[in-house]
Order: structure tokens, then sequence, then C-alpha cells
């Protein structure tokens, strides 16, 4: 019988860490906080370090125990019933923790929900670094987070356990002013961003002006992240360039993605866009676009405009979240309000008529993304917090 796994601190290792990753949703899915979560235990691995994840058990079917990636996946069950399913899910969830935290250095909680509110309020009790990382827009609109909800019984009594955090993660400049609006302290907001893999500069080639001009998206078809509004202003910029060749590339999938085919008929534009679907590698896409474009409401901060950074893609973005800490306007891509029809128009015309210009601005994005955003500096800071050393105060 093998005996039980002493408990240790952070710091007894410095060479290594055993890092219990918890995803509050289904798992694995390509959305952005669970995709930057295997990427980072991805590279977390790659420096020597250990994580294993738990998450719930939302797909019914899915295995209690599984392996993604190289890595062990427990999912805790639970009925699915509306509140008591929650309910049981999250004390399923605390039972689990209380018998499992002494085999970890530090617990990472992506995405901040009812696995957040779970693991804070035991933190007294196992002792050990909690992080939970604010994905950046759900905590906020309808979630335990949502300023509008504070005085609701449950969600007051959320955002107090809360308080037992180490440290929230916030990935953007908008979600930290979110937190501190919401009444947390300084020092346990912590600012470390989504990190992504850096390859080689990719090899610009000049554009043949005999091919299509590709504008692409990649992402989910869900109403928040605008995609309505992107097929109004490529239907605009069809019928203004009647001369030229454009399209526009979707890469995901998602619950509006029927009703933004009807859209397409009902603007005539059915053989412009083309419905790609979800894409395990997206950098196939990305090379075949000239531009991209991320038309959301809401974001934390966006893998999809990151990548197309790396690719040396000129952006266009809205002014949210973190696109507007990627996306300086004027500087590493244009910016445009939230649904506004006209000015993503006009932007996605500059680009046609400017590609010169729109090509520095990509450069100098790609600049941003290696010196500010690359896998070696996030998880220096992210090993910081769980060895309760944050680099940032």
């Amino acid at each position: 019988m093998n005996s039980p796994e002493p408990d240790r601190s952070p710091a007894d290792s410095e060479q290594s860490l055993r890092l219990l990753f918890v995803v509050d949703s289904t798992f694995p899915t390509l959305g952005g906080a669970e995709t930057q979560a295997r990427r980072l235990a991805a590279a977390l691995r790659e420096r020597g370090h250990s994580v294993s994840f738990v998450a719930p058990r939302v797909v019914p079917g899915q295995s209690l125990e599984d392996t993604i990636d190289g890595f062990s996946v427990v999912r805790i069950d639970y009925p699915h019933v509306k509140l008591f399913g929650g309910i049981w899910m999250t004390i399923k969830f605390g039972k689990y923790l209380l018998r499992e935290a002494h085999k970890y250095d530090a617990v990472h909680v992506h995405i901040t929900r009812l696995f957040a509110a779970a693991a804070a309020a035991l933190r007294p009790r196992f002792k050990k670094p909690v992080i939970a990382k604010i994905s950046g827009y759900f905590e906020f609109n309808g979630g335990i987070l949502d300023q509008s909800k504070r005085w609701l019984p449950v969600n007051f009594a959320i955002r107090r356990a809360l308080r037992n955090l180490d440290y929230f993660q916030t990935i953007s400049l908008e979600t930290r002013a979110k937190l501190l609006e919401a009444g947390y302290s300084e020092s346990q907001i912590q600012f470390v961003p989504n990190g992504i893999d850096i390859p080689p500069r990719r090899r610009l080639e000049q554009r043949d002006p005999s091919k299509p001009v590709v504008f692409g998206y990649c992402g989910r078809l869900r109403h928040v992240k605008g995609v309505h509004v992107l097929l109004d202003a490529f239907a605009a910029l069809v019928k203004n360039n009647p001369e030229r060749t454009i399209q526009l590339h979707l890469v995901g999938d998602g619950n509006e993605r029927d009703n933004l085919k009807k859209q397409c008929a009902d603007h005539g534009i059915n053989s412009q866009v083309f419905f790609l679907g979800q894409m395990e590698d997206t950098a196939v896409a990305y090379s075949n676009f000239d531009f991209y474009v991320q038309p959301s409401f809401a974001e934390g901060l966006p893998n999809a405009v990151m990548e197309a950074m790396i690719a040396r893609l000129p952006v266009v973005a809205t002014a949210v979240g973190g696109n507007s800490d990627l996306v300086r306007d004027g500087k590493t891509g244009l910016l445009f309000e939230a649904g506004d029809i006209n000015a993503l128009t006009v932007c996605m015309q500059r680009c046609i008529d400017d590609p010169e210009t729109l090509s520095v601005l990509a450069e100098a994005a790609d600049d941003l993304i290696r010196t500010t955003y690359s896998f070696d500096k996030v998880v220096e800071q992210v090993v910081g917090l769980y060895r309760k050393q944050p680099l940032s105060h």
C-alpha cells in the first residue's frame, strides 16, 4: 500500500512544482480560457513542473478519469439539475480538494466561478496558495463578480469567500480596474497576461494582387463575439468594392452559426463567406488570411488576436477588454467601437486601400507579442505567484 505524499510548501523545491489546475467549465474545449490553461500547463511541463487537471463533468458520457495532452484529468460528476446540481458539484469538488490538496504546491483555478469560491473558502484548511484567473467577461456579466448582483445572498457570500484567495490573476487592465471597483486589494490583484508560444518570424511574401483579399476571424460563433456586426460590415465592403474579389473566412462554431448563415443569404454574400468550423491547429487558417478582425463586444485577453499578431497579420479589433491592451490604435493595429458597423467598414476599407501601412503596424504588433507575451515571461510571473513571490505590487 502506498504511503500518502507528505505536505510541503512551494518553497521546498526551487526546481519543480506540483500544480493542480482547476478548469470550471467543459474540458477540453476550444474556448479561450480552456485553451490557455492547456497551453500554460504545457509550458510549465517543459520547464520541469508537473500539472494535473480537475474539471466538472459537464458533458454526460465523458470519462471521470482521462488523459489530455499527457496530463491527468479528473472530472467531478454531479446531477444536471438547476441550482441543486451546482451546489452538489461544488460540495463534491470541495471534498476532492480537501482530500487531494496535500499532493500539490499550489492550486490555479481558471475562470472564477463556483470552484474558485470553494477553493477560496477552504484555503485556510489546506494551506496551499490558491490563484484564480479572471477570464474577463463571464465573471462580470451575470457571474459572481457582477456588481449589479453583489447584494444577492449567494453572490455576497461568494465574494466574501474570494477574499481568502492569495491572488486574482488578471489578464487585462480592464479586468484589474473592475476588481478594484469590486473592493479587492491592490496586493491581491496580480497582472499576468495570457501567454503564447513564440515561433520563428513568419516571412511575409509579396501579396499576389490577382488573388482574393481574405479577411479572417477565429473564435466562437456567439452573439457576444460580434460576428453579426462583421458580416454587416463585410457586406458593405463588398458593395463598395465591386471590382475586387474579397472573402471572409470564419473559423469556429457556436449557437449563432445558423443565424449567421441566414444573415449571409440576406446580404447576398454566401459565395464570399466561408464557415470553416472548428480547427485544432489554426496556424493554417492564419496563413491564408490577409487581415484579421476581432469584432467582439467583450474580451479578456484573446488568444486569437495574439495568434494573428504573431502571424504578422494586420489586426482590426473592438476597443474592449484585452483587445485594447494588444491593439494600440494606429501603432499595432486599428481599433473601432464595438457594434459600430460603419467604423468597422472604414477600417476594413483602409486595409484594402493601404496595405503597406497596415503591414508596418503588423510588424510592430509582432514585436509587442514577442517582448511581452511570450511563455518565458508568463511562466516566470505565474511561478512567482505559486511561490507567493509576486512580481507586481
